[in-house]
């Protein structure tokens, strides 16, 4: 019977620590918000390079000759050629439509793409004017980015514990509390956004010479979010 009292009895200590171990403390749960306005210093370019012919070997040719000739003209400019990458290749016949429901093929076209990363900004506009007077005939993207976009991110997050931090002081002094601890952290995200005050615009001269087409690269906005609860005092 000792033995049975004992037994119960560590048994009863063991499940109080237990529950008191899970009960759990006081908390202020707040989100905090961290923004990094930055210049960007890297821009990625896709231009376009549309052919037409009557023939496949025609289009396929003059496509590549074009291609080519775009390639030439950035590398003139002083980017490097690993900086220089061509992809999305389409090749489709073209086809002429009669009244009657008829069609038949009239000639073909290929498509490719030259993509371009520029981290001198101030080339931006001359990449763009030398593939669209040496073959190019779309732009199909400009994305303005960070080469250690890392640091940036790292900044935000740091900016958005502090300011999740703020907020928890405030309340917990509003409510006669002291903050003891941190008793978890969720990190909701982390990115860049797009630039803000981004232009471009192709300009032509009186004399109808192109000129360098202006562009203005605005501000990125390296963000993050978080969720922290704050143990408090009793």
């Amino acid at each position: 019977m000792k033995k049975f009292f004992i037994l119960t009895l560590m048994l009863m200590m063991f499940c109080a620590t237990t529950f008191a171990a899970e009960v759990k403390p006081p908390t202020i749960s707040v989100s905090g918000e961290g923004v990094v306005e930055v210049a960007p210093d890297r821009a990625t370019i896709t231009v376009g390079v549309v052919t037409r012919e009557k023939t496949s070997s025609a289009v396929q040719s003059a496509n590549a000759k074009a291609a080519t000739s775009v390639i030439n003209a950035i590398v003139a400019l002083g980017i490097e050629r690993k900086n220089i990458s061509t992809g999305n290749y389409n090749f489709n016949p073209t086809y002429r439509h009669f009244d009657n429901g008829r069609s038949e093929i009239d000639g073909y076209e290929a498509s490719n793409s030259v993509t371009v990363i520029v981290d001198d900004l101030n080339l931006v506009g001359k990449v763009i004017d030398a593939a669209l007077s040496h073959g190019a005939n779309q732009v199909n993207s400009l994305n303005f980015g960070l080469r250690n976009r890392t640091a940036y991110q790292d900044e935000a997050l740091k900016l958005a514990i502090l300011d999740a931090r703020r907020k928890a002081e405030v309340a917990a002094a509003a409510l006669g509390k002291n903050i003891l601890g941190v008793y978890s952290v969720s990190i909701n995200s982390a990115s860049v956004n797009s630039p803000r005050n981004y232009k471009m615009a192709r300009g032509m001269a009186e004399d109808s010479l192109s000129v360098d087409t202006p562009i203005e690269s605005g501000t990125l906005q390296c963000s993050a979010s978080v969720h922290v609860e704050f143990e408090i005092s009793r």
